[in-house]
């Protein structure tokens, strides 16, 4: 309260309190700046970044590594476009996003009209439209708690996305009704019994089936494992379904779906149980994977499931759920894995090694992984040692790699780093990988680092500009234009903001000793590392399968 003045900014702080959100990600404006001590009296942490693009993928950080939803606070006009890189990123992922922004005073309005008030737009809300669940605006001030509530349930509701709420500045700062509004939980549908004995009669009567886990799948490990042991079924998965199946397990192929001998895996399997993925386009090589068929699909949105690829079966609903219910409907002996998957992994692996520039980025994997904990959180960049991570990274517990092939934002990694290392809060040693030309969209997040004194390691893999692009100029004989920057002593610069910081040429012991380094130090750290690598049969250019 102010001056015993229960205001808007209390309603908002409120209503995040009672939803049971402690951590808002945020930069403040003029017309915005009552929530951060409004925040404060309720016991809600703010960490503030140095632009809102890193602000909103902290909040995205954040709610991927915890599952809870990530809220980012941002300012009117500027303030709220500035989001808009990563809202999109957290669309395409997924991500249970809230932004609350505040807009031009009710008073200032005159609707339709551009007046020409500070931060003013015709239609700010109307940003937001493509690239969010839902756009809420707040009418009155008695709809502000209500309206949090609201954005919250959305956001978080599956299928979960990113929601916009508008809250008029003089509404924040003007009396309020002080209200309770609770998070409203929803939970999916209940999975229907007659698409479970179906999938299951397709499932039983298969001799090879495959099980693919995506993103949906991140939270039902258990049942994932208990229902591909039932079927003998290998289990392959998506980039944001690593982690479903540590790395060890014997039924999970290590490689992803891109790989030759995975692809010929997926050839031989008769029918295919699609977990939580709409089997999109980076995953499948542009559709062009042969998904085996028949094909049961378990995803919370049926439109999803079957917008790429058929399916002969959809069982809606929760993939925790519905995998524990159609476990039932099977025989309850486990079948002996029908694909002797270590080859499989083995195999993938050397023909990896024998590829053009696979040998130098398998030991980039491979001294990474050394130097980092089996719990260790890992944000990669759209960078060509990011690419390398993504796909052949050992990760040994889901939510724990994150790739930002949704929008392919360059530029994710390292604010988005940041919310992750806020939630582990020293728990976990968390790892931002970026290249010299994505780490360069935010390196004023190093200040929020050091402000916050976050347990939080940056490598910055550097080659002198943008490396995939100039794999494409040398690739396909391109004239070399616009891939060559101008980069600076990143050690220099980090240590300038008050981080450790090392530099490394080459990507061999060394840089594994001050990647260990950095991470045991538990505050945060900076390793500068100068090499370029050839990127994987992951990324397009390179795709084993063509149209």
């Amino acid at each position: 309260m102010t001056d015993g003045v229960f205001t808007g900014a209390d309603a908002v702080a409120a209503a995040l309190r009672s939803a049971g959100c402690d951590v808002v990600f945020g930069l403040p404006g003029v017309h915005n700046i009552a929530l951060w001590p409004a925040c404060a009296r309720a016991g809600i942490r703010i960490v503030g970044a140095r632009h809102e693009q890193g602000a909103a993928y902290a909040a995205d950080g954040y709610a991927r590594v915890t599952g809870r939803p990530g809220v980012v606070a941002v300012t009117t006009g500027p303030g709220a476009a500035n989001t808009l890189g990563a809202v999109g990123e957290a669309w395409a992922a997924r991500t249970p996003l809230v932004v609350i922004a505040s807009d031009v005073a009710t008073s200032l309005r005159r609707p339709g009209v551009y007046r020409g008030s500070l931060h003013e737009s015709v239609d700010q809300a109307a940003l937001f439209r493509p690239l969010t669940k839902a756009t809420l605006e707040v009418p009155d001030p008695d709809g502000i708690g209500a309206g949090v509530s609201v954005a919250l349930a959305l956001a978080t509701a599956a299928p979960s996305r990113p929601v916009y709420l508008g809250v008029p500045a003089d509404l924040l700062g003007g009396p309020a009704q002080e209200m309770e509004a609770a998070l409203r939980q929803s939970r999916p549908p209940e999975p229907e019994p007659g698409s479970l004995a179906r999938a299951a009669q397709v499932l039983a009567e298969a001799h090879r089936p495959v099980l693919w886990a995506g993103g949906g799948a991140r939270d039902a490990s258990a049942s994932v494992e208990h229902v591909a042991a039932r079927l003998g079924a290998p289990v392959v998965t998506t980039f944001q379904g690593r982690g479903v199946l540590p790395f060890d397990h014997p039924l999970l192929v290590t490689a992803p779906p891109h790989e030759p001998e995975v692809t010929a895996l997926l050839e031989r399997a008769d029918a295919c149980l699609v977990v939580g993925s709409d089997l999109d386009g980076p995953n499948t090589q542009n559709w062009q994977l042969p998904i085996p068929q028949p094909r049961v699909a378990v995803n919370v949105d049926p439109s999803d499931a079957t917008k790429n690829y058929d399916a002969d079966v959809v069982v809606e609903g929760d993939a925790a759920i519905a995998l524990e219910a159609l476990a039932t409907r099977l025989t309850p002996d486990r079948r002996p894995p029908w694909a002797d998957v270590a080859a499989v992994n083995v195999t993938a692996r050397t023909d990896v090694l024998r590829d053009s520039g696979g040998a130098d980025g398998m030991a980039f994997v491979e001294h990474t992984a050394a130097a980092l904990a089996r719990d260790g959180v890992l944000f990669t960049d759209m960078t060509v040692p990011g690419y390398w991570l993504a796909g052949y990274a050992p990760v040994f517990r889901a939510r724990s790699l994150h790739y930002p092939m949704g929008w392919g934002t360059l530029g994710f990694a390292f604010p988005a780093a940041v919310g992750a290392a806020v939630a582990a809060g020293g728990d976990r040693p968390t790892v931002a990988i970026c290249g010299d030309g994505g780490f360069l969209y935010a390196p004023g997040e190093l200040a929020t680092v050091v402000q916050e004194q976050l347990p939080l390691t940056v490598v910055v893999v550097d080659d002198g500009g943008y490396g995939m692009l100039r794999y494409g100029h040398t690739h396909d004989e391109w004239p070399v234009l616009g891939t060559e920057l101008h980069t600076p002593d990143f050690a220099a610069l980090a240590r300038s903001f008050g981080v450790a910081a090392t530099t490394v040429d080459g990507i061999d012991d060394e840089y594994e000793r001050a990647l260990r380094d950095a991470i045991s130090s538990a505050g945060p750290a900076l390793v500068h590392v100068r090499a370029a690598l050839q990127p994987p049969r992951t990324t397009s250019p390179r795709w084993p399968l063509r149209t």
